[in-house]
C-alpha cells in the first residue's frame, strides 16, 4: 500500500482547510491537503459576501477576488416595508471559485502536497499515537500524520470517529438554495435582504450583486420549518416574482450551520476548523472570515506543536481552542442567542422594526444603529441585549 507520511494532514480544501495547510507549511511542517472534489470550492455554496474587517484580519484582498464593492443595503420586512441602509460599512462580494483556487495554490507554493479527488472514507488513531486517514484514491489510499485538521464542512463526518457529536438539531441548520441570476434590474453596489415566513421561514432571502446585471440570489430556511424541496421551490418563485425576465443558472442546494460552535475544538491530536467546527454566525450564516482566521490559527499552532521526533504536543494544540474562544467565541454565542430570540419573535416583530426604521435617514443608518434602535424602543428586549453583551 502506498502510504504518505506527514506531520499534519488537513482534510478539506475550503477556506479553512487551505489556510490551515498554508499556515502550517509556511511554518516548516510537512503537510498535505486532501480534497474530495476535483476542484476546491465548486459549486459555490454561499452568497460570497464578506466585510472588509473580516477579510483583512487574515488576508490582504486581491483585486482579482473582488467581484463587487457594496456601498448600500436594503432590508424588506415580511409585509414589504423597505429600509435603506446607506452606510453598511465597507464590504465586498467575492469570486469564491477564484479565491479558493488561489488559496490552494498558496498552500502548495509554501510546500503543502495537494490531493484533489481524494475523499477520506475514514480516519482513526493508531496504537502508536499517529493518525491514519483512508481515502478513495487508487494511487494514494492512506495518509498518516501526527496531527489531523478536519475542515470537512457542515457534514463533518470524520469528527464523529474521534468522539465529537456533530449532529445538528433541525433548529441549528439552515437548508439553503442558491442561484446565479442575470437581470437588468440588479444594481451593482446594493445588497438586498427579504425577511418573513412567506419568503424564507426562519431565515431570509439575499440578493448579492456580483456585477451590473448579475447577482447571487439565495435563501435559507431553518431546518425545523423546512420540508423536502421547499428551499428550491421558494427560491425559484422569488426569482420569478422579483426578476421576471431573468436568466437563472447554477441552481444548487446546501446546508449552513447556525448552532453553537463545537466545544472542545481540539481532542488529542485532532483539530476542527470552519463549518466542521460550526464557526458560522448564527444570525446571518456568514462564515468565510471565521474560517480564514480559524484555519490560519490552527495551522500555525499545529506546526509549532510538532516535536523534533515528529510527534505532536497535544497540550500545545489546545492553544487553538483558547485563542478562538477569546477572539470570537463570545461573539458567536451572542449571535446564537439573538438567533433564538428572533426565531421566537415572528413576522410582526420584524415589521415593527421596519416601520420604526423606515422613518430614518438611510444615509445615517448602519447595521449598529439598526440593532440599537431595535432594542432601545423595547425596554424588555434592551435588558435581554444587555445581558447578552455584558
Amino acid at each position: 500500500m502506498n502510504t504518505n507520511k506527514y506531520d499534519i494532514v488537513v482534510v478539506g480544501a475550503g477556506p479553512a482547510g487551505s489556510m490551515a495547510a498554508m499556515s502550517a507549511a509556511a511554518a516548516g511542517a510537512k503537510v498535505c491537503l486532501l480534497e474530495r472534489k476535483p476542484v476546491a470550492g465548486a459549486p459555490v455554496r454561499c452568497g460570497e459576501g464578506i466585510g472588509h474587517k473580516g477579510l483583512t484580519l487574515t488576508l490582504e484582498p486581491r483585486p482579482e477576488w473582488i467581484k463587487a464593492e457594496i456601498t448600500r443595503a436594503r432590508m424588506v420586512s415580511p409585509s414589504g416595508i423597505e429600509v435603506g441602509i446607506g452606510n453598511p460599512g465597507k464590504a465586498w462580494i467575492l469570486d469564491r471559485e477564484k479565491m479558493d483556487a488561489d488559496l490552494v495554490q498558496d498552500a502548495v507554493k509554501h510546500g503543502a502536497d495537494y490531493f484533489p479527488s481524494t475523499p477520506v472514507i475514514t480516519a482513526e488513531k493508531l496504537p502508536n499515537g499517529l493518525y491514519r486517514c483512508m481515502a478513495k484514491n487508487e494511487k494514494h489510499p492512506e495518509f498518516i500524520a501526527s496531527c489531523l485538521i478536519l475542515a470537512d464542512g457542515v457534514e463533518s463526518r470524520l469528527a464523529r470517529n474521534f468522539g465529537w457529536n456533530t449532529a445538528l438539531r433541525p433548529h441549528d441548520i439552515e437548508t439553503c438554495a442558491f442561484a446565479r441570476v442575470r437581470s437588468a434590474d440588479i444594481k451593482p453596489d446594493c445588497c438586498v435582504f427579504h425577511t418573513g415566513s412567506a419568503a424564507a421561514p426562519g431565515g431570509y432571502v439575499w440578493i448579492f450583486p456580483r456585477s451590473k446585471g448579475m447577482a447571487n440570489v439565495g435563501l435559507g430556511i431553518i431546518g425545523s420549518r423546512c420540508t423536502p424541496g421547499l428551499p428550491k421551490k421558494l427560491l425559484l418563485e422569488f426569482i420569478a416574482r422579483r426578476f421576471p425576465d431573468s436568466e437563472v443558472t447554477d441552481v444548487h442546494c446546501g446546508g449552513v450551520p447556525v448552532g453553537r460552535w463545537i466545544r472542545p475544538l481540539v481532542k488529542k491530536g485532532v483539530m476542527l476548523v470552519g463549518d466542521a467546527a460550526r464557526q458560522v454566525g448564527a444570525i446571518n450564516g456568514a462564515g468565510i472570515a471565521y474560517s480564514l482566521y480559524a484555519g490560519k490559527t490552527a495551522g500555525a499552532i499545529a506546526a509549532k506543536s510538532i516535536r523534533a521526533d515528529g510527534s505532536a504536543n497535544h497540550r500545545m494544540l489546545r492553544e487553538y481552542h483558547k485563542q478562538w474562544a477569546k477572539r470570537f467565541g463570545k461573539q458567536q454565542d451572542r449571535s446564537f442567542a439573538l438567533k433564538e430570540f428572533i426565531l421566537s419573535a415572528g413576522d410582526r416583530f420584524l415589521d415593527d422594526i421596519a416601520k420604526s426604521l423606515s422613518k430614518e435617514d438611510p444615509e445615517k443608518l448602519n447595521y449598529l444603529r439598526v440593532f440599537t434602535r431595535t432594542f432601545a424602543s423595547r425596554p424588555k428586549l434592551l435588558w435581554k441585549a444587555f445581558w447578552l453583551f455584558r
